[in-house]
Protein backbone atom coordinates (compact mmCIF):
# COMPACT_ATOMS: atom_id res chain seq x y z
CA UNK A 1 0.00 0.00 0.00
CA UNK A 2 1.35 3.30 -0.96
CA UNK A 3 1.77 5.86 1.36
CA UNK A 4 -0.71 8.93 1.46
CA UNK A 5 1.86 11.41 2.69
CA UNK A 6 4.65 12.78 0.09
CA UNK A 7 8.10 14.70 1.18
CA UNK A 8 10.52 16.41 -1.32
CA UNK A 9 13.47 17.80 0.66
CA UNK A 10 15.37 20.40 -1.79
CA UNK A 11 17.79 21.78 0.64
CA UNK A 12 20.18 20.49 2.83
CA UNK A 13 22.34 21.25 5.59
CA UNK A 14 19.93 24.60 6.74
CA UNK A 15 21.41 26.60 9.68
CA UNK A 16 19.75 24.90 13.19
CA UNK A 17 17.06 26.84 14.47
CA UNK A 18 16.18 29.25 11.78
CA UNK A 19 12.11 30.41 11.00
CA UNK A 20 10.49 28.79 7.83
CA UNK A 21 8.11 30.85 5.77
CA UNK A 22 4.94 28.06 5.26
CA UNK A 23 2.47 28.77 2.68
CA UNK A 24 -0.33 26.75 1.48
CA UNK A 25 -0.14 25.92 -2.10
CA UNK A 26 -3.46 25.86 -4.31
CA UNK A 27 -4.61 28.98 -4.01
CA UNK A 28 -2.13 30.92 -2.41
CA UNK A 29 0.88 29.78 -4.44
CA UNK A 30 -0.33 28.77 -7.48
CA UNK A 31 -4.17 29.62 -8.83
CA UNK A 32 -6.75 26.72 -7.77
CA UNK A 33 -7.88 24.51 -10.54
CA UNK A 34 -9.67 22.27 -8.37
CA UNK A 35 -8.00 18.61 -8.05
CA UNK A 36 -5.05 20.03 -10.21
CA UNK A 37 -3.46 17.22 -12.10
CA UNK A 38 -2.49 18.56 -15.32
CA UNK A 39 1.55 20.28 -15.35
CA UNK A 40 0.21 22.98 -18.37
CA UNK A 41 -2.66 24.07 -15.78
CA UNK A 42 0.20 25.14 -13.21
CA UNK A 43 -0.12 29.04 -12.94
CA UNK A 44 1.41 31.07 -10.35
CA UNK A 45 -0.43 33.24 -8.19
CA UNK A 46 0.17 37.39 -8.30
CA UNK A 47 3.01 37.98 -6.05
CA UNK A 48 4.25 34.62 -5.87
CA UNK A 49 7.53 34.57 -7.49
CA UNK A 50 8.39 38.06 -5.58
CA UNK A 51 7.61 36.64 -2.39
CA UNK A 52 9.73 33.45 -2.74
CA UNK A 53 13.04 35.73 -4.35
CA UNK A 54 12.67 38.19 -1.20
CA UNK A 55 12.32 35.35 1.84
CA UNK A 56 15.73 33.49 -0.89
CA UNK A 57 17.53 36.91 -0.55
CA UNK A 58 16.44 37.02 3.18
CA UNK A 59 17.36 33.52 3.99
CA UNK A 60 14.06 32.54 4.70
CA UNK A 61 13.61 28.36 4.24
CA UNK A 62 10.12 28.58 2.06
CA UNK A 63 7.96 25.43 2.90
CA UNK A 64 4.79 24.30 0.87
CA UNK A 65 1.97 22.32 2.91
CA UNK A 66 -0.77 20.86 0.83
CA UNK A 67 -3.76 18.81 1.37
CA UNK A 68 -4.36 16.40 -1.86
CA UNK A 69 -7.37 14.64 -1.50
CA UNK A 70 -7.96 14.22 -5.31
CA UNK A 71 -5.63 11.02 -4.30
CA UNK A 72 -7.79 9.66 -1.97
CA UNK A 73 -10.87 10.43 -4.15
CA UNK A 74 -9.24 8.36 -7.07
CA UNK A 75 -8.92 11.59 -9.14
CA UNK A 76 -5.42 11.93 -9.85
CA UNK A 77 -2.01 9.75 -8.58
CA UNK A 78 1.22 10.83 -7.23
CA UNK A 79 2.85 10.56 -10.57
CA UNK A 80 0.30 13.34 -11.65
CA UNK A 81 0.59 15.11 -8.52
CA UNK A 82 4.78 15.53 -9.08
CA UNK A 83 4.54 16.25 -12.04
CA UNK A 84 2.48 19.37 -11.34
CA UNK A 85 4.95 20.05 -8.60
CA UNK A 86 7.99 19.91 -11.12
CA UNK A 87 5.92 22.29 -13.05
CA UNK A 88 5.91 24.47 -10.38
CA UNK A 89 9.49 24.81 -9.42
CA UNK A 90 9.92 24.99 -13.11
CA UNK A 91 8.09 28.09 -12.83
CA UNK A 92 9.48 29.90 -9.72
CA UNK A 93 12.79 29.23 -11.08
CA UNK A 94 16.73 28.95 -9.25
CA UNK A 95 16.01 32.46 -7.91
CA UNK A 96 12.72 31.90 -5.93
CA UNK A 97 13.54 28.07 -4.40
CA UNK A 98 11.41 25.93 -1.84
CA UNK A 99 13.24 24.45 0.41
CA UNK A 100 10.49 21.42 1.20
CA UNK A 101 7.09 20.39 -0.14
CA UNK A 102 5.04 18.25 2.28
CA UNK A 103 1.81 16.66 0.76
CA UNK A 104 -0.87 14.08 1.76
CA UNK A 105 -3.63 12.35 0.09
CA UNK A 106 -5.96 12.10 2.79
CA UNK A 107 -9.42 13.28 2.12
CA UNK A 108 -12.02 14.66 5.02
CA UNK A 109 -12.04 11.94 7.18
CA UNK A 110 -8.78 11.32 7.83
CA UNK A 111 -7.83 10.42 11.70
CA UNK A 112 -6.92 13.95 13.51
CA UNK A 113 -3.29 12.64 13.83
CA UNK A 114 -2.82 12.09 9.83
CA UNK A 115 -0.91 14.90 8.03
CA UNK A 116 -4.53 16.57 6.70
CA UNK A 117 -4.92 20.05 7.70
CA UNK A 118 -6.10 21.45 10.19
CA UNK A 119 -4.00 19.00 11.74
CA UNK A 120 0.02 20.73 12.24
CA UNK A 121 1.43 17.37 11.56
CA UNK A 122 3.44 18.71 7.94
CA UNK A 123 4.86 21.74 9.73
CA UNK A 124 5.80 19.47 12.48
CA UNK A 125 7.37 17.18 9.95
CA UNK A 126 9.11 20.06 8.33
CA UNK A 127 10.52 21.32 12.24
CA UNK A 128 12.67 17.91 12.38
CA UNK A 129 13.64 17.32 8.77
CA UNK A 130 14.73 21.23 8.65
CA UNK A 131 15.54 22.37 12.17
CA UNK A 132 13.41 24.85 11.96
CA UNK A 133 12.17 27.04 15.09
CA UNK A 134 8.28 26.97 14.30
CA UNK A 135 7.77 29.90 17.02
CA UNK A 136 9.00 32.51 14.99
CA UNK A 137 7.49 31.25 11.62
CA UNK A 138 5.18 32.37 9.38
CA UNK A 139 2.32 31.36 7.46
CA UNK A 140 -0.01 32.20 4.59
CA UNK A 141 -3.27 30.27 3.80
CA UNK A 142 -6.42 30.37 1.84
CA UNK A 143 -8.54 28.38 4.20
CA UNK A 144 -9.49 28.38 7.57
CA UNK A 145 -7.77 25.09 8.30
CA UNK A 146 -4.36 26.12 6.86
CA UNK A 147 -4.75 28.71 9.82
CA UNK A 148 -5.65 26.40 12.07
CA UNK A 149 -2.72 24.13 11.17
CA UNK A 150 -0.59 27.02 12.28
CA UNK A 151 -2.23 27.61 15.45
CA UNK A 152 -1.93 24.42 16.71
CA UNK A 153 1.92 24.26 15.64
CA UNK A 154 2.44 27.56 17.20
CA UNK A 155 3.28 29.84 14.81
CA UNK A 156 4.14 33.42 15.60
CA UNK A 157 2.35 34.84 12.22
CA UNK A 158 -0.14 33.89 9.74
CA UNK A 159 -2.55 35.86 6.50
CA UNK A 160 -4.88 34.88 5.38
CA UNK A 161 -5.23 35.61 1.64
CA UNK A 162 -8.39 36.10 -0.22
CA UNK A 163 -7.48 34.30 -3.54
CA UNK A 164 -8.46 30.92 -3.45
CA UNK A 165 -10.76 30.24 -1.24
CA UNK A 166 -10.05 32.34 0.73
CA UNK A 167 -12.96 35.10 -0.18
CA UNK A 168 -15.59 32.79 0.75
CA UNK A 169 -13.96 31.88 3.85
CA UNK A 170 -13.05 35.13 5.27
CA UNK A 171 -15.81 35.69 7.34
CA UNK A 172 -15.26 32.76 9.06
CA UNK A 173 -11.31 33.38 9.67
CA UNK A 174 -12.65 36.25 10.85
CA UNK A 175 -15.22 34.82 13.69
CA UNK A 176 -12.58 32.38 14.99
CA UNK A 177 -9.85 35.02 15.12
CA UNK A 178 -11.98 36.80 17.51
CA UNK A 179 -13.35 34.25 19.46
CA UNK A 180 -9.54 32.95 20.26
CA UNK A 181 -8.85 36.16 20.93
CA UNK A 182 -11.34 36.80 23.68
CA UNK A 183 -10.62 33.22 24.56
CA UNK A 184 -7.15 33.94 25.61
CA UNK A 185 -8.19 37.23 27.49
CA UNK A 186 -5.11 39.09 27.22
CA UNK A 187 -2.48 36.34 26.84
CA UNK A 188 -0.16 36.13 24.08
CA UNK A 189 -1.30 35.12 21.02
CA UNK A 190 -0.34 34.81 17.31
CA UNK A 191 -1.13 37.19 14.88
CA UNK A 192 -3.24 37.81 11.81
CA UNK A 193 -2.83 39.78 9.10
CA UNK A 194 -6.04 39.98 6.28
CA UNK A 195 -5.05 40.51 3.01
CA UNK A 196 -6.26 40.75 -0.47
CA UNK A 197 -3.33 38.41 -2.29
CA UNK A 198 0.53 37.67 -2.20
CA UNK A 199 0.50 41.26 -3.64
CA UNK A 200 0.03 42.81 0.00
CA UNK A 201 2.42 40.53 1.78
CA UNK A 202 4.50 43.46 4.12
CA UNK A 203 7.65 42.49 3.48
CA UNK A 204 9.17 43.37 6.55
CA UNK A 205 7.72 40.46 8.80
CA UNK A 206 10.76 38.71 7.37
CA UNK A 207 13.03 41.05 8.68
CA UNK A 208 11.86 41.64 11.89
CA UNK A 209 11.47 37.89 12.65
CA UNK A 210 14.78 36.69 11.05
CA UNK A 211 16.85 39.48 13.17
Amino acid sequence: MKSSNRRRLLVENLPYNKPALFLDRDGVLIEDRHYLCRPEEVQLCPGARNLLEHAFAKDWPVVVITNQSGISRGYFDWDAYEQVTDRLLELLGLAAPIAAIYANGHGPDAAPTSWRKPSPAMLQAAAVDLQLDLTRSLLIGDRLSDLYAGDRAGLAWMAHVQTGYGQRERPAVQRWFSQKQMRIKGNSCFELALLDSLLDFPFDRLVSLND
